[in-house]
C-alpha cells in the first residue's frame, strides 16, 4: 500500500479472503482477524486521501452472513467501492444475483463491482447477472485472458450488455476487434477461431444453407452486423459450403461461370475439403481456372520468394526475407521473441508497401511419409478491405508462412493488374 500511496495513484484496491477454506489453509487466521485487516488497511488508505476499492477474495464460497459484516465494516470505515469476486469461478448466474443483492443492499450508494473467473465458462454469464442486480462496474479482460481458464472478456460483456440488454457500455465497439488482435499479437495467446465475438469464425459462413441466407440477408444468420464490432462478414469454401456461397466467392474473384461449370467447381472444392484441406482463394483460381480451360502461368508473378534466413542474438530473433521484385531483389527484415514472430514482422514489413496487411493466419502441421509437413495459410487484406486467402505446404515452417503470403500477395496484384488494363 505504501508503494502506491508514493506513486500518487488515485485509488487502491485491497483485499483479504473471507472463505472457511483460505482463511484455514492459505492465511491461518480467524474471520474476526481477517475482519479487523481489512478495517485497518481501509482506515489506513483512507487517512492518505486515496479512493478504495475494497474486494473479498473467493466471496462466492464465502457465509453471506461474514460477507455482510465485512462489507458493511469497510463501508463505514470509507470503502467506495465494493468487489465481489468469484475467484475460482464456481458462481451461478443465481448464486451471483442473489449475492450482488445481498451486498448492494448493505452498501449505502457505494458503487459494487463484479470480478468473475472463468472455470466453468460462466464468467460472461455470471458478470451480466451482476449488472441485472444491480452491480455498476465489471472487471473484465480482452479476449477473456488470465489466470487458469480466464477471466470475463470485455468484448462479450460489453456486447451482450449493449445488443442483447439495451446498456449504454460507452465503449467503442468498433474497436473490439483491432484491439483483441493487438493484445493477441502481443501477449502471443491466440484467440480460439470460435471465439464469440472476435474469433474468425465470429462472422465467417460456409454452410450452404447458412451462405445461401446470409447472401440474401445477413440478419438470418448473424446476431449483429460485423461492423458494430470491426470485424468483416466472409464466406468460407470448404467441403460443407454450398454452390450460392461458392459462386458468389468466384464473382468476388472476377470469375462468371454457367451452372454446368459451377456443379464441377463445387464438387472439386468439396473433394478437396474431403482431403482434410482447407480450401483457399488461391485454391479456388486454380480450380476454377482448370475446369473454365484457362492455362495457369506464372508469368504474371510480381514477387517471388528466393530465401530466408533466421537468427537469434541474446535480445531476440532477426529474420531476413529476400525476394525478387520484377527481377530485382529486395531484402526485408523482421525481429520477434520467436522466428516465426520475426518471419511475420518481416513478411508484414515487405506487405506494408503494397498497401497491405496480414489479416490472419494459421499453421498446421502434418505427417508426409517419414517427415513432417507444414501447411501456412495466410489471410491478407488490402486498403479497401478486399482479403485474399493462400496457403504453402513445405516441410519449413517459416518458408511455408512467407510463401503463402506472397501467394496472397500475387493474386491481389495480378487483380489490380486486370482491373487497371
Amino acid at each position: 500500500m505504501e508503494q502506491a500511496i508514493d506513486a500518487d495513484v488515485d485509488r487502491v484496491h485491497v483485499f483479504i479472503a473471507t472463505s472457511d477454506l483460505h482463511l484455514k489453509y492459505k492465511l491461518g487466521i480467524s474471520r474476526e482477524e481477517a475482519l479487523r485487516r481489512a478495517v485497518e488497511a481501509v482506515e489506513y488508505l483512507r487517512s492518505h486521501g486515496v479512493e478504495i476499492e475494497f474486494s473479498a477474495e473467493d466471496a462466492t464460497r464465502s457465509d453471506p452472513e461474514f460477507l455482510r459484516q465485512i462489507y458493511s465494516a469497510v463501508v463505514d470505515t470509507g470503502a467506495g467501492y465494493l468487489d465481489i469476486p468469484d475467484t475460482v469461478g464456481v458462481a451461478t448466474p443465481e448464486l451471483m444475483e442473489n449475492l450482488v443483492k445481498t451486498i448492494v443492499s448493505v452498501s449505502r450508494g457505494r458503487i459494487v463491482s463484479v470480478h468473475c473467473h472463468n472455470d466453468f465458462g460462466l464468467a460472461t454469464a455470471n458478470s451480466i447477472a451482476g449488472v441485472r442486480a444491480g452491480a455498476r462496474q465489471v472487471h473484465v479482460t480482452i479476449n477473456g485472458i488470465g489466470e487458469r481458464a480466464g477471466n470475463a472478456s470485455l468484448e462479450e460483456v460489453v456486447m451482450a450488455l449493449k445488443i442483447l440488454y439495451g446498456y449504454e457500455v460507452n465503449i467503442r465497439t468498433e474497436k473490439l476487434v483491432e484491439v483483441s488482435n493487438l493484445v493477441s499479437r502481443l501477449t502471443g495467446v491466440q484467440v480460439q477461431p470460435n471465439k464469440a465475438v472476435v474469433g474468425r469464425n465470429a462472422f465467417g459462413h460456409e454452410s450452404g444453407i447458412h451462405t445461401h441466407g446470409i447472401l440474401r440477408n445477413p440478419a438470418t444468420y448473424e446476431p449483429f452486423p460485423p461492423e458494430i464490432v470491426g470485424a468483416k462478414r466472409w464466406l468460407a469454401v470448404g467441403k460443407h459450403a454450398g454452390s450460392h456461397g461458392i459462386r458468389a466467392r468466384l464473382e468476388e474473384l472476377g470469375f462468371k461461370v454457367d451452372e454446368a461449370q459451377l456443379k464441377a467447381i463445387v464438387a472439386r472444392v468439396k473433394s478437396l475439403g474431403d482431403m482434410g484441406r482447407r480450401v483457399t482463394d488461391k485454391d479456388l483460381i486454380v480450380i476454377a481456372k482448370e475446369v473454365l480451360g484457362v492455362r495457369e502461368h506464372r508469368d504474371g508473378e510480381n514477387v517471388r520468394l528466393t530465401g530466408i534466413e533466421v537468427y537469434t542474438s541474446e535480445l531476440d530473433v532477426s529474420a531476413i526475407i529476400k525476394v525478387l521484385i520484377k527481377g530485382d531483389e529486395s531484402l526485408f527484415h523482421g525481429k520477434g521473441r520467436g522466428g516465426l514472430e520475426a518471419i511475420l514482422d518481416a513478411t508484414s514489413n515487405m506487405l506494408r508497401g503494397y498497401g497491405v496487411k496480414i489479416k490472419d493466419h494459421e499453421i498446421r502441421i502434418s505427417r508426409a511419409g517419414s517427415g513432417v509437413d507444414v501447411e501456412a495459410i495466410i489471410t491478407i487484406e488490402d486498403m479497401s478491405g478486399k482479403t485474399i486467402t493462400a496457403s504453402s505446404i513445405r516441410p519449413d515452417i517459416y518458408w511455408a508462412f512467407a510463401e503463402a503470403a506472397i501467394e496472397a500477395l500475387n493474386m491481389v496484384l495480378a487483380y489490380k493488374n486486370s482491373r487497371d488494363r
